[in-house]
C-alpha cells in the first residue's frame, strides 16, 4: 500500500522562511526572556543535541544573541503572556499571512481576534504583531538569512520527503466527508527550527489558516520534529503514527474551532464543571489546555481524527487513536462517539459538522463533577 499523497493535489508539504526565521529569532531571544526563561534555555540545551538545524543556527548566529531582534522577540512574547495571556502559537497565523521573506507586504489584511479579549485588546495585539513582523522582515534581509536556507536546502528537502511518505492517500477527502465542507488546500509546514523536547516521538503541531483576497481558505499545520536525528539519513519526521496524528489533528482545528467558539453561552455552561472538577488541573498537565473552551475544541478535534480513520476503513488507526486519547484524559470521547450516531444517520439535516455542534456541546454541559472525577480516577489505574 502506498502512503504517498501524490493523487491529492490539495495536499502538500513545504517549509516556510517566515516561520523558520521567527523560530531562529526565538532561539536568539532566550537569554532576554522574563517569562518561561528556564524552559526556553532548557529547550535550546536539549533540542540542539538532536535537531541539526537548531545546532547549525546556534553556531552560525550566536553573535546575534544581543541583537535588536533577539530583544524584540523576547519582548513581544513576554507582553503577549503578561498582558493578554497569549503564547507563541498565535504568531503562526500572521507569519503565514505575511508574504514570504524577503517580501515586506502581506498576502491579505491581517487582524488578530480572540473571544477572550475585548475589541480594543484585539486591535492592540494586531498592531503589536504587525510592528514585530516588520522588524523580523528587516532582520531577514539585513543578516542575509536567505543564505542559511541555501546552505541547508538538502536537509529541508529531506524533511519534506520524509514527512510526505508517512501520510495516507486521500485523508483530506475523508476529512471533508466527515466535516461536510472543503478548503482550498491542506499544507504541512515542517519546521526543523522549532524546538520541542522529543519524548516518545511526540512533537508539537500548530494549526492555522489563511483566507486569500479571493476568499479561498488554505489550512496549515506547522510541525516541529518528533524524531531525534541520529544519522545523516534522518530529518526528524520518520514516525508514521505521529505524522498522521498531527496532520489530521491540526487540520481538524480549521474545521472545528470556527464552529465551536461562537457558541460562547453554551460553552460557558461547562465552565464550572471544568474548573470545579479535577479536569482543569489534569488538562493543563496533558497539553496546557487550561481553558474550558479549549478543552471542548480539543475533544472534538480528536473525535474527528477517529472518525476520519474509520471513513478510510483504517480501523487499526482508529482504535489506536481512541486508546491514545483516552489515556491522555479525553474522557468525553465515548459519549461523543455515541452522540455522533445521530449526525451520521441524518446528514440531510446536519449537512456539516457545525450544524451538529449544539448537540455535541450537550455532552459537556449535561455532565457532572462526579462523572468527571471518576473517569479521571479510572485513567490513573
Amino acid at each position: 500500500m502506498s502512503f504517498s499523497q501524490k493523487n491529492t493535489s490539495k495536499f502538500s508539504v513545504h517549509y516556510n522562511k517566515n516561520i523558520e526565521t521567527y523560530f531562529l529569532a526565538e532561539i536568539l531571544s532566550a537569554e532576554h526572556r522574563k517569562n518561561n526563561k528556564d524552559f526556553e534555555l532548557y529547550k535550546i540545551k536539549e533540542c540542539s543535541v538532536y535537531q541539526p538545524i537548531v545546532n547549525k543556527a546556534l553556531k552560525k548566529y550566536e553573535y546575534l544573541k544581543n541583537s535588536e531582534i533577539a530583544i524584540a522577540t523576547a519582548k513581544i512574547n513576554d507582553i503577549l503572556i503578561d498582558k493578554y495571556g497569549l503564547f507563541n502559537d498565535i504568531l503562526m497565523n500572521p507569519l503565514m499571512y505575511h508574504q514570504e521573506f524577503p517580501a515586506t507586504e502581506w498576502t491579505n489584511e491581517y487582524q488578530f481576534s480572540s473571544n477572550n479579549l475585548t475589541a480594543e485588546q484585539n486591535k492592540e495585539v494586531t498592531q503589536l504583531i504587525r510592528n514585530y513582523l516588520s522588524e523580523l522582515s528587516k532582520f531577514y534581509s539585513k543578516e542575509n538569512i536567505a543564505q542559511f536556507f541555501v546552505e541547508n536546502e538538502s536537509f529541508y528537502n529531506g524533511g519534506i520527503k520524509e514527512y510526505n511518505k508517512q501520510i495516507p492517500v486521500g485523508f483530506t477527502n475523508a476529512m471533508e466527508q466527515f466535516y461536510g465542507e472543503r478548503f482550498n488546500s491542506y499544507i504541512i509546514i515542517i519546521s526543523p527550527m522549532m524546538m520541542w523536547p522529543i519524548e516518545n516521538h511526540e512533537g508539537r503541531g500548530i494549526a492555522t489558516n489563511v483566507i486569500s483576497k479571493s476568499g479561498k481558505t488554505d489550512v496549515y499545520e506547522i510541525a516541529s520534529p518528533f524524531v531525534r536525528v541520529e544519522n545523516i539519513n534522518q530529518f526528524g519526521y520518520d514516525n508514521q503514527f505521529q505524522a498522521r496524528f498531527l496532520s489530521v489533528h491540526e487540520f481538524g482545528h480549521s474545521f472545528v474551532n470556527k464552529e465551536v467558539y461562537p457558541h460562547k453561552a453554551q460553552l460557558k455552561k461547562f465552565k464550572g464543571l471544568f474548573e470545579q472538577s479535577n479536569l482543569k488541573e489534569i488538562m493543563i498537565k496533558t497539553g496546557g489546555y487550561g481553558d474550558h473552551q479549549t478543552c471542548i475544541a480539543e475533544h472534538l478535534v480528536r473525535l474527528g481524527e477517529i472518525e476520519t480513520a474509520k471513513i478510510q476503513k483504517d480501523f487499526e488507526r482508529a482504535k489506536k487513536l481512541e486508546e491514545y486519547h483516552l489515556k491522555n484524559n479525553f474522557i468525553f470521547l465515548p459519549l461523543l462517539e455515541d452522540k455522533l450516531k445521530q449526525y451520521r444517520a441524518n446528514r440531510k439535516k446536519y449537512r456539516k459538522f457545525g450544524d451538529f455542534i449544539p448537540q455535541l456541546l450537550e455532552v459537556f454541559e449535561n455532565s457532572n463533577i462526579e462523572f468527571i472525577n471518576n473517569a479521571l480516577a479510572q485513567n490513573k489505574k
